[in-house]
């Protein structure tokens, strides 16, 4: 590690966070030496000088002032197009997630090889038409957080009707993910948690998200789990995706969330250990690798 002084932003909403990651991550690297601040994402703006965000009490604090940036979240929908106009401005080299992995991979087609079967679409009788084929569907938006809007489609029509037109926006053109469902999505469905080129952790869940109340259990990662990992991880490091939580249920990887994966607090609170400052480490030497 260098000797000077080393910089790390967190880019999060204003208000309250949905998790505590970004707290947790500043505990770790201030431990290492390095200074942390957290900056809003509604703050941001442009300068002569460069993207910046400015603090309460007028202080103007420039993106390029950090050795490196984590954007926590997308905040608001409506105004997440234009932050990441900004924050493409900034050099990607210094971002935890890059803009490019925020806008393309936090969403559940990026790994469309490793998913069972799935269509997209934002007609409804079309969807229907699908489900209506046989077998159980699950359907869910394409870019969704926290398990919102994520539904097993039930048996009789008017019920799948209901939801895929709340899904699809009663013809407003939103995009509706229909997937077949996958038996071990309900019964060996793990959460693994990334930084850098490592694994951090890993827990089981069931019930689907945490914030939708998921059960979880310590776990351990089979040899064809972490091989199937190591692939994944692979592609999220060469889209600039430095931190990620990954649904697994081998053989399947359901979404790979870059932008609010959670999971420090739940791994911390299973195994008895902080899993940040191994999170920290990873990370430290996964940029040091990309500036070599």
């Amino acid at each position: 590690m260098a000797s000077a002084v080393q910089h790390i932003a967190f880019l999060t909403a204003a208000g309250p966070p949905a998790g505590d990651n970004h707290e947790r991550m500043a505990r770790a690297f201030a431990a290492r030496g390095w200074q942390a601040r957290r900056l809003a994402y509604e703050s941001l703006g442009m300068t002569p000088d460069g993207v910046a965000a400015t603090v309460p009490g007028g202080e103007v604090v420039p993106l390029a002032a950090f050795d490196l940036i984590w954007p926590v979240g997308l905040g608001a929908r409506d105004t997440f197009l234009d932050r990441m106009q900004l924050l493409r401005a900034v050099d990607q080299a210094r971002f935890v997630n890059a803009v490019d992995a925020l806008v393309y991979l936090h969403g559940k087609l990026a790994l469309l090889e490793f998913q069972p079967e799935t269509h997209v679409s934002a007609d409804v009788e079309a969807l229907l038409r699908i489900a209506a084929g046989g077998g159980r569907w699950v359907a869910k938006p394409i870019a969704g957080s926290f398990g919102r809007d994520v539904a097993q489609l039930p048996a009789d029509d008017a019920s799948r009707r209901a939801i895929l037109e709340r899904l699809t926006g009663a013809g407003a053109g939103r995009l509706c993910i229909l997937q077949r469902h996958e038996p071990a999505a309900c019964t060996r469905e793990k959460r693994v948690l990334i930084a850098g080129s490592e694994i951090i952790g890993a827990y089981a869940k069931a019930g689907g998200n945490l914030a939708a109340g998921a059960i979880v259990r310590r776990t351990a990662l089979t040899a064809r789990e972490c091989q199937l990992i190591e692939r994944v991880i692979a592609r999220l490091n060469a889209a600039g995706a430095g931190f990620a939580g990954i649904d697994l249920a081998y053989p399947h990887i359901f979404e790979a969330n870059v932008a609010n994966p959670g999971g420090l607090s739940t791994l911390a609170a299973l195994t008895g250990i902080d899993p940040a400052p191994a999170a920290a480490c990873a990370l430290e030497a996964w940029r040091d690798a990309q500036l070599d």
